[in-house]
C-alpha cells in the first residue's frame, strides 16, 4: 500500500492511494468517516437563555460547531481515570455570558464561547449561534468531551469523504486514421481532458488527465471508429477529504493507519481463537 500527495491545502487534500483492494479503500473511507476521534459539545447545562430559540435547539447548535481536537492530552470519558465525571483530562469546559445593552439586535458566535484550554476553541469564531434583542441575555456553560461518529454525527472528524477509480484511456491512432473529421468525441468530454487541433488530427490528452476524468466513459461511446478506450485500475483510487478544520491531515491520515491496524490485528486474533466445526 503506498500514498502519493497531489493537492493539499487546509482544508482539502487529494492523494492516490496504491496496491489496495476495492473493499480496504472502502474499509480505510469508513474509518476515517466514523471512528477518528474529535471533540465536541455533548452537555449543555442553561442558566439563562432570553433568545428566541428554545434550550433544546440551542444545545443542538452548539453540538454542531466543528471544535480543535487535540488528541494527545485528552482521553475519552469512559476511559478515564475519573470514571466519567469530567476532569481536565477527558472535558473542556466552553463558557459564555453575554446581555445585550445596546439598541440593537447583536449576533452571538462561535467567538463568544470561552474555553479553559486555549487550544480547545471553535474552529472559527464566526460560525452563528443566534441573536440577542436589546436587554436580553444568555448565559450557559458548555462541557466538550471526545467521541466518535459512528456514535453520534457531531463528532464526524470530516466534513466529506470519496473516492474513485484511477482511470486509464488508450486511444488506438490506428483507428483515428480512419476517421475523416476532426475528433468528435473529445466534444463530448465535459472535462476537456483531450487535445485535438484545428484541423483533422488525432487526439492527445493532457498531461494528468487522470486529475479529473469522472471516467463518463462519453468519449468512448460517442468515438465513431472506437478508437478509444476507457478503463480504470482496480487497485489504485484518487481519495478526495474536505475537512472543517478539527484535525489537520497529517493527525487525521496517521490516526486512521493506526486504527485500521488495530482492526486488521484484532480480527485475526479472533481468527486465531475461533472454533470451527467440521461436520
Amino acid at each position: 500500500m503506498s500514498i502519493e500527495i497531489i493537492e493539499k491545502d487546509d482544508r482539502l487534500i487529494r492523494f492516490v492511494l496504491s496496491d489496495i483492494s476495492t473493499e480496504m479503500a472502502n474499509a480505510f473511507r469508513r474509518i476515517i468517516l466514523i471512528e477518528i476521534p474529535v471533540m465536541a459539545i455533548d452537555e449543555v447545562i442553561m442558566l439563562r437563555n432570553d433568545s428566541p430559540l428554545y434550550d433544546e435547539i440551542l444545545a443542538h447548535r452548539l453540538a454542531m460547531i466543528p471544535i480543535v481536537t487535540d488528541l494527545k492530552h485528552y482521553n475519552f470519558q469512559q476511559e478515564c481515570s475519573c470514571g466519567g465525571a469530567g476532569c481536565s483530562l477527558c472535558s473542556v469546559t466552553l463558557t459564555c455570558d453575554i446581555k445585550n445593552d445596546t439598541d440593537e439586535t447583536i449576533l452571538v458566535t462561535s467567538g463568544d464561547l470561552i474555553s479553559n484550554d486555549p487550544i480547545i476553541v471553535p474552529v472559527s469564531p464566526n460560525i452563528p449561534i443566534v441573536k440577542l434583542e436589546h436587554g436580553s441575555s444568555l448565559t450557559f456553560e458548555a462541557f466538550t468531551v471526545l467521541g466518535r461518529a459512528k456514535d453520534h454525527a457531531k463528532f464526524q472528524s470530516v466534513a466529506n469523504i470519496g473516492y474513485r477509480f484511477y482511470p486509464k484511456i488508450e486511444i488506438d491512432e490506428r483507428k483515428c486514421e480512419k476517421c475523416t473529421q476532426k475528433c468528435i468525441a473529445s466534444d463530448y468530454c465535459s472535462k476537456k481532458l483531450f487535445e485535438v487541433g484545428t484541423e483533422k488530427s488525432n487526439p492527445k490528452l493532457i498531461p494528468d488527465f487522470w486529475k479529473n476524468c469522472d471516467l463518463c466513459e462519453a468519449c468512448s461511446h460517442e468515438c465513431p471508429e472506437g478508437a478509444i478506450k476507457v478503463e480504470w485500475d482496480d487497485n489504485k483510487f484518487i481519495f478526495s477529504i474536505e475537512s472543517d478544520g478539527v484535525l489537520p491531515f497529517g493527525t487525521l491520515l496517521k490516526k486512521s493507519w493506526e486504527i485500521f491496524k488495530e482492526k486488521i490485528d484484532d480480527f485475526k486474533e479472533q481468527l486465531k481463537n475461533l472454533e470451527i466445526e467440521i461436520e
